[in-house]
């Protein structure tokens, strides 16, 4: 699967793990409302009609206390009374059939509103049998019928609308409580889903955030690597995925190879051209030598100083053909130590008696500290030792001004030997300081520009050390001097003890 594709799906099933909670949410959101809004609408006319329906009750009972006044007194006035309680009759009928049509009543509420209606029909019969009397033939008749059938009526309607009002009442509270269970279910639901998303959305994210940086975090330490020079990393880079992750890592482990076999053909192209320089070089060497000789005829003094000068060109553009060749061999794993035993002592004394000859000539302070603990004996190739300490004194010397001081001193560190050479010299900018062990590199050095190099001391120097497994490094301040650290074991590791090593990852 495509990196984007994962991706996609990714945020898809993100979006679903934390929609659910939400739909759930919203739909329960939804019940409440519609509870919510039969409370204010359809419970709430409910209640409204049976107002109305009580106030048309009285409004009927007093237009028949009326009507019947009326009729015995003035009955040319008691029509109007008569079509009132007819209107309060009809008004009645509609208002109980509204209570009748309430959409999903309670059974107590259906079977009160059943009574009532019942009640409501006895009391139109008995209404209309009183009229249907009308006149009674005495007073005392009229009032027994009323107290025996109209009175009793009309109270029993009374009393049959408190158990609506009481059905009414109990379906409000229960949709209440029902809305309550609702809310109360949803949010406790909609907070464990909400956890369990956010929970599985931290464990996906959290797979693709390493699914994702995991193999980016190798490519970088890889190209890192590359930068630094070395081009077969001991980096895992995920070749076998079949996404843009992949890709790159395949694209990497492929560059890594050319650059290592582009590196390998550079080391041997200069292992060659070097070797082939020699040969020209020592032809031209004696003809010169032949020339300043006047062995093909006498030369003028300037010819001569003309030869001189081509002479020494050609001494250094020598010493740049074997300092090539060393470096190329130590690079391509055939650079060559003769270890032996080697007093440090006799070794340091020989190394900076030539030096201390140096400083004398150019009025600087030089000492050499060789501490007790120092081991006696430590086991090495002496030429290339010397070369390493010497190649450091020398740019000691070169960049350090007369009036100033140089130090080398020698100590034991761990199971080696720790030497260190510090000037209080020109320094090096900080920025600069990393690179000095680079091939062909040299520090700008505006204080001293008549000093000029190959660029390949250093580099040749730390390959020496390392092939002896020790460590190189400096540190240094502008304008205040710069200080070598060589630290070297007492004996070289067990790989390091043949002839021949084998190639080191070059930074």
């Amino acid at each position: 699967m495509r990196l984007r594709q994962r991706i996609v799906l990714t945020f898809a099933g993100l979006v679903i793990l934390l929609g659910l909670p939400a739909g759930y949410a919203i739909l329960r959101l939804f019940q409440v409302t519609a509870i919510a809004r039969d409370l204010q609408v359809k419970d709430t006319k409910s209640a409204e009609t049976l107002g109305r329906l009580r106030t048309t009750l009285e409004e009927l009972q007093g237009a028949e206390d009326k009507y019947v006044v009326l009729f015995n007194a003035f009955p040319e006035e008691a029509q109007q009374p008569k079509e009132s309680a007819a209107t309060a009759t009809l008004r009645g009928d509609s208002l109980i059939g509204e209570l009748e049509r309430r959409e999903r009543p309670s059974a107590e509420s259906r079977v009160a509103v059943r009574q009532a209606r019942e009640q409501w029909t006895r009391l139109k019969a008995i209404i209309r049998e009183e009229q249907r009397l009308m006149p009674f033939p005495t007073n005392a008749v009229q009032d027994t019928f009323r107290d025996g059938h109209t009175r009793p009526a009309f109270r029993r309607m009374a009393e049959l609308l408190k158990p609506i009002e009481t059905g009414l009442t109990n379906e409000a509270k229960a949709k209440a409580a029902n809305a309550a269970e609702i809310a109360k279910r949803g949010r406790n639901t909609t907070l464990f889903f909400l956890a369990l998303a956010l929970g599985l959305t931290v464990v996906v994210g959290t797979l693709m955030t390493r699914a994702l940086l995991r193999p980016i975090e190798e490519l970088r330490r890889g190209m890192s690597h590359v930068a630094e020079g070395d081009f077969e990393p001991d980096v895992h880079v995920p070749v076998e995925r079949t996404d843009e992750i992949g890709d790159l890592a395949r694209s990497f482990e492929t560059m890594t190879v050319q650059l290592a076999e582009l590196d390998r053909l550079k080391a041997e192209f200069v292992s060659v051209a070097s070797h082939e320089i020699k040969t020209p070089l020592s032809v031209i060497r004696g003809y010169v030598s032949l020339l300043a000789d006047g062995i093909y005829g006498g030369v003028s003094d300037t010819q001569k100083k003309t030869l001189e000068a081509v002479s020494d060109q050609v001494d250094r553009l020598t010493r740049l053909v074997h300092r090539l060749l060393d470096i190329s061999r130590f690079e391509a794993g055939g650079g060559r130590l003769e270890l032996r035993r080697i007093n440090v002592r006799d070794f340091l004394a020989d190394l900076t008696e030539g030096f201390k000859v140096l400083a004398f000539q150019n009025g600087i302070d030089f000492v050499v500290g060789v501490a007790d603990d120092t081991p006696v004996n430590i086991e090495g190739d002496a030429d290339r030792l010397n070369e390493v300490l010497g190649n450091i004194l020398s740019n000691a010397f070169k960049f350090t001004q007369r009036g100033g001081r140089i130090a080398l001193d020698a100590r034991r560190d761990g199971a080696g030997m720790r030497v260190e050479v510090a000037d209080s010299g020109v320094g090096i900018p900080p920025e600069k300081l990393p690179r000095i062990f680079e091939k062909f590199y040299q520090v700008e050095n505006s204080a001293q520009p008549r000093h000029v190099g190959s660029g390949l001391g250093l580099a040749i120097a730390r390959e020496i050390v390392e092939a002896h497994g020790g460590t190189i490094g400096a540190d240094s301040e502008p304008g205040k001097g710069t200080r070598f650290t060589v630290l070297l074991p007492e004996r070289p590791p067990a790989q390091r003890a043949a002839d021949t090593f084998a190639p080191h990852p070059r930074k």
